[in-house]
């Protein structure tokens, strides 16, 4: 038992980050495998004191006001010698790194508190009777040394006010991830991979205030990015998400004004249960926006991100099937949805030229074919051997050679609508294979697979 204990404690040291505070906390590791309970402690407590010291200068360097302030107050009680201040400051230490600085959330504070409360028993002795000499037991200590290392010591400070800033300046520099999994990896490693739950509560409500503040015109031109990430923060703490995003929601939006309130969509995209969280009158609100705006609004705001809520869905499938048909094929081009890829092969297969269906084929079916299923790969192929203005068009070749790349996954259940497909052509050809046209390639591939 105790051995296992000592290798965990181990194991943590090697993470601690600073090296004055691995030291430290190394002495009190000895004292404690030594028997020096009492050593053990206070030389943890020693340990904890001066990591917040080196964390708040961290801080302060980085640009964080309140480490700055903190520091500085420090610094100014250190130069003076002013010993009264000094215990002051390390008497309220915890307190001052848990609501000013931010490093502790309040179940670690309680623990760390408990190692100060056994620190001031070991140092002063004389202050109790003999009936109450405190005695400090292995295990006691061993808990006080695991506390500081897993709460404190062995964390970047992340947990305050300049983490969200330099989160801030990561999201909209033009080197943060443009992908989902990129997302994924830099958000995990960079910030959740150790941050504390306060960090990330406020991280939350960041990322769901971030589109709707009056300097929000610097995020607006990444919406999806920061959809995306308050997507991955959910996924990975997905109990924090809830707890701080329903009730913050709940209320948050009330207060938005119309002119902002579309942009809550591409949010619902990425993280539609938020929509169950509004209210009644938030959900009127976006509803009836959706149903008057422009083709240009709704494209400017990415509106047709929320069709994974349902009662959106219905309103902008509803404004979809209202437009004409080239409004239809600009939106689909920018908004490739499965929702429209029933339209989109049917606005295809109506080309009424050959340029025209060589330009409906770029714009619109190879955006779309990512969304295609069987069914959809079978009436795609129908619609270009039923319309010779496609199956003729030069640029027919390209489209179908890159559909049938797209949905290579789908090549067990796909591959008899393509070999008919490639029969068909060859007997309108005469029986020949035209290299001009795409089924001579087509019947290649199919012969590999």
């Amino acid at each position: 038992m105790q051995n296992q204990g000592v290798s965990d404690i181990d194991v943590l040291a090697l993470s601690v980050r600073d090296p004055e505070s691995k030291k430290l906390i190394n002495e009190a590791i000895t004292a404690y495998r030594g028997g020096a309970l009492r050593s053990a402690i206070m030389s943890t407590w020693i340990s904890v004191v001066y990591d917040i010291f080196s964390k708040s200068r961290e801080l302060s360097v980085q640009g964080d006001a309140a480490a700055a302030a903190f520091t500085s107050k420090v610094d100014a009680a250190i130069d003076t010698q002013a010993v009264a201040q000094m215990q002051a400051i390390e008497r309220d230490l915890l307190d001052s790194a848990c609501s000013q600085l931010q490093l502790l959330t309040k179940h670690e504070y309680d623990a760390l508190k408990r190692i100060q409360y056994d620190r001031n028993l070991c140092a002063h002795p004389a202050f109790v009777t003999d009936d109450d000499f405190f005695q400090p037991v292995p295990d006691l200590v061993r808990s006080h040394i695991v506390h500081a290392l897993r709460l404190l010591l062995i964390h970047a400070p992340l947990q305050g006010k300049s983490a969200l800033a330099r989160f801030r300046t990561d999201i909209l520099s033009p080197s943060y991830p443009r992908s989902r999994e990129g997302i994924r990896v830099f958000v995990v490693t960079k910030y959740l991979g150790r941050a504390k739950d306060v960090l990330v509560s406020n991280l939350i409500k960041v990322l769901i205030k971030s589109l709707f503040l009056d300097d929000s015109h610097e995020f607006l031109s990444r919406r999806r990015l920061v959809a995306w990430t308050l997507s991955e923060v959910a996924q990975a703490k997905p109990a924090i998400f809830e707890a701080v995003a329903r009730p913050f929601v709940g209320s948050f939006f009330e207060g938005v004004e119309d002119e902002k309130l579309m942009e809550v969509c591409v949010l619902l995209g990425a993280e539609p249960r938020m929509w169950d969280w509004f209210s009644e009158a938030v959900k009127l609100r976006v509803r009836r926006l959706i149903e008057d705006s422009s083709v240009a609004q709704l494209k400017n705001h990415l509106c047709f991100d929320a069709f994974s809520v349902q009662s959106v869905s219905d309103a902008l499938l509803a404004r979809f099937y209202a437009l004409e048909n080239e409004e239809q094929v600009e939106l689909i081009t920018d908004n490739p949805k499965r929702e429209f890829v029933d339209q989109g092969i049917r606005l295809y297969s109506d080309a009424p030229s050959y340029r025209e269906s060589d330009r409906l084929g770029q714009s619109i079916v190879v955006p779309l074919a990512v969304q295609f299923t069987t069914q959809d790969v079978q009436k795609l192929l129908d619609a270009v051997l039923g319309n010779s203005q496609i199956s003729y068009a030069s640029g027919t070749a390209d489209v179908l050679l890159e559909v049938f790349r797209i949905t290579q996954s789908l090549l067990g259940e796909t591959k008899e609508y393509w070999q008919g497909f490639v029969n068909k052509m060859t007997e309108q050809h005469g029986g020949k294979e035209d290299a001009h046209y795409s089924y001579p390639s087509i019947r290649a591939r199919l012969a590999a697979v």
